[in-house]
């Protein structure tokens, strides 16, 4: 009976929409793309617009429009799935642990009289892997298993302390923690997570991405993949590894163009995991939810691994929330969707105020053919013509020079070495590029990542301090960008104060002191990960530092590897090809001190340079540059101030035995 009521509320609303004449012809040379769309039979029609059509289109739909076979517009509505509702998280009425034998029992009063679908517990213990048990009473005395065990753990950054319910009301819990393989640990409390709503997997899609790139820095493995459009509303994003135990935190963001320079913004963040072990379930999680709606095409996967391997990921899945177009056709034939007119104001049909009603509306298997450049398009993309130049410049003030390479012509990446940035200023403000005396205008991205380079040190005996270890450890350059540095040990058992420090002179006095640059308690057992990092305060000066510690009474303690990390910066900018077809080399110059930061027109089009596909350009192999003149040797020499000391000192010694001898009485004549 229900679902014959709805066939005839269905079939009343299309004879409304029926009602609803076919607009005015368009003129449609103001729209860049078209998507053809055969309909088999007239009647009312709900399909979800794939991502291509979305990226083609604005952000938020203004520029679509439909035409029927003869070119008429059609007007339409749009419908998205009903919202998600995400639980109330709430304290529990009562929370009490206790041991009963070999096992941790929690007594949790929930206080709720409503549908329970979570409970997260809180410890302090750093670092576990626990099996558990749930069960479920209303009175306390009669209690149900759930069917499955869980598993809490909180190992290498990341944590599992959530435990599912089953969603329906539950007066009281009881969490069984066993702690036969491994010593029990303390929890404090708990967070109950009531009611919510989320998406049932029939209101999304499957999602097809594809990884467009796979880079590793120190730490972390980042991702790149291509959603097929922009503005995707990204439900969930799955990955599939053959792994068999792994616990790594994962964030999803995507570049965006700030204050003149391109930054990352966090779209999300979660945890995959997969645990089993004696007395564990084998369980996993290799699942993010995310529920946004993603502005660019590419999306950045950053899966941070800490000190452990790289994962081995052999594909990356994803599920979206649709965004469902619904409208009456009222012949078959070949209709077609528009998109990409910048102008276009958002479009007013009778029909949009029927969205939350035809929302039940069963979906088609309609689905729109391949966005393509409609015939007749007037207007010009933003990078379909010639870029933008910059003004002349005499790069005569500039110390550095490295030749910069191109594949293919269009929008370049090109990532910058240590030595480009230990040469340039902090915030690269002095960094051009030239061709042919002309600037070619860029984009700075500073990304929140680092690359790693090991870093040759050795032993250095303290004579007068026996029981104090000291290591010599060499910085590729002077003056490198080092934000930290990653020690490694053999030495099984040992707790040490450690100081990361280096020697400078000082300018005026010629003096030399000692600068902290990093200060920290090295703590190592056998079951724990033997490394350190250490967080350097400020940027180094010179190419020596010195890490030392205090052993007293117990045996030194050995290194077995030291290793450094500098950030990520990258140029972006587009290349045109020269005269015969061919890929241009430019000039990339730096080391400028006084040197202020561009200010170019390329900034207009920064989204659709983040976006559009990118060749890697690669820099010459060129050693570092050389000073061009004899003071500037003197400076990079380290020794400018010892000379200003000593040719001080001789010029005052000089000036004052002048005034002595003119002081002297003179030499009586022989006259």
């Amino acid at each position: 009976m229900i679902r014959r009521n709805r066939e005839r509320w269905l079939t009343s609303l299309g004879a409304v929409l029926l009602a609803v004449p076919s607009l005015r012809a368009l003129e449609t040379e103001a729209w860049q793309f078209r998507q053809t769309l055969r309909v088999e039979q007239p009647g009312l029609i709900k399909l979800a617009l794939p991502p291509a059509t979305l990226g083609a289109a604005r952000p938020n739909l203004e520029d679509l429009r439909l035409l029927d076979p003869r070119g008429s517009e059609v007007p339409y509505t749009l419908t998205q799935p009903a919202p998600t509702a995400p639980p109330t998280t709430r304290a529990p009425a009562g929370f009490q642990a206790s041991l009963a034998g070999e096992f941790t029992q929690l007594l949790i009063e929930t206080g709720l009289a409503g549908p329970l679908v979570g409970v997260t517990l809180a410890t302090p213990s750093p670092s576990f892997l626990k099996g558990a048990q749930v069960e479920l009473s209303q009175d306390g005395e009669r209690w149900e298993k759930l069917p499955t065990g869980a598993t809490l753990f909180r190992q290498f950054g990341a944590e599992q302390l959530r435990l599912e319910l089953p969603g329906r009301p539950a007066a009281r819990l009881r969490v069984t923690i066993d702690d036969r393989r491994t010593r029990a640990i303390p929890f404090t409390g708990a967070l109950l997570h009531a009611g919510g709503r989320e998406a049932p997997t029939e209101e999304t899609r499957p999602l097809e991405v594809r990884v467009l790139r796979r880079d590793e820095y120190a730490g972390e493995t980042v991702l790149t993949v291509d959603l097929g459009g922009a503005n995707v509303t990204l439900a969930r994003l799955a990955v599939a590894t053959s792994e068999p135990l792994l616990a790594r935190p994962v964030t999803l963001a995507v570049r965006e163009f700030r204050e003149e320079a391109a930054v990352e913004r966090t779209l999300g963040a979660g945890t995959i995991w997969r645990v089993a072990g004696e007395g564990v379930p084998s369980t996993s999680s290799l699942e993010i939810p995310v529920g946004v709606t993603v502005p660019a095409q590419e999306m950045l996967v950053r899966v941070t691994n800490g000190d452990s391997p790289p994962l081995a990921l052999e594909q990356i899945t994803a599920r979206q929330s649709p965004r469902w177009l619904v409208f009456h056709a009222a012949v078959a034939g070949d209709f077609a969707l528009l998109t990409g007119n910048a102008q276009a104001a958002s479009p007013r049909y009778d029909v949009a105020a029927l969205a939350a009603a035809l929302r039940a509306t069963p979906p088609s298997a309609l689905v729109p053919g391949p966005v393509t450049r409609q015939p007749g398009y007037r207007a010009t993309a933003p990078l379909g013509g010639r870029f933008p130049r910059g003004s002349a410049l005499d790069p005569a003030p500039w110390s550095g020079r490295r030749t910069v390479q191109l594949a293919t012509a269009g929008v370049q990446q090109l990532d910058l070495d240590l030595g480009i940035l230990t040469h340039s200023q902090p915030g690269l403000a002095d960094l051009r590029l030239l061709k042919d005396g002309l600037q070619v205008p860029y984009l700075l991205e500073r990304p929140p990542l680092a690359r790693a380079v090991a870093i040759e040190f050795h032993a250095e005996p303290v004579p007068k301090r026996p029981q104090v270890s000291r290591w010599r450890c060499l910085l590729p350059r002077a003056g490198s960008p080092i934000l930290r540095l990653t020690l490694v040990s053999p030495t099984p058992l040992f707790q040490r104060d450690l100081r990361l420090y280096e020697r400078v002179t000082d300018a005026r006095r010629g003096e030399v002191t000692e600068r902290t640059l990093a200060t920290a308690t090295w703590s190592h057992r056998p079951d724990q990960a033997a490394s350190l990092t250490l967080s350097l305060s400020a940027r180094p000066q010179g190419s020596v530092l010195l890490l030392e510690t205090d052993n007293g009474d117990n045996p030194p303690i050995e290194l077995a590897s030291v290793q450094a990390a500098y950030p990520v910066a990258r140029m972006l900018f587009a290349a045109e090809a020269d005269a015969n077809g061919g890929t241009p080399e430019l000039t990339l110059c730096f080391g400028n001190p006084k040197a202020a930061a561009p200010r170019y027109d390329l900034a207009l089009i920064a989204p659709q340079i983040l976006v559009a596909e990118k060749s890697v350009a690669r820099l010459a192999s060129e050693g570092p540059p050389a000073p061009t003149s004899w003071t500037q040797r003197l400076w990079a020499s380290g020794g400018a101030a010892r000379w200003i000391f000593w040719v001080s000192l001789a010029a005052v010694v000089g000036g004052l035995l002048l005034v002595v001898a003119k002081l002297l009485p003179k030499p009586p004549s022989n006259r």
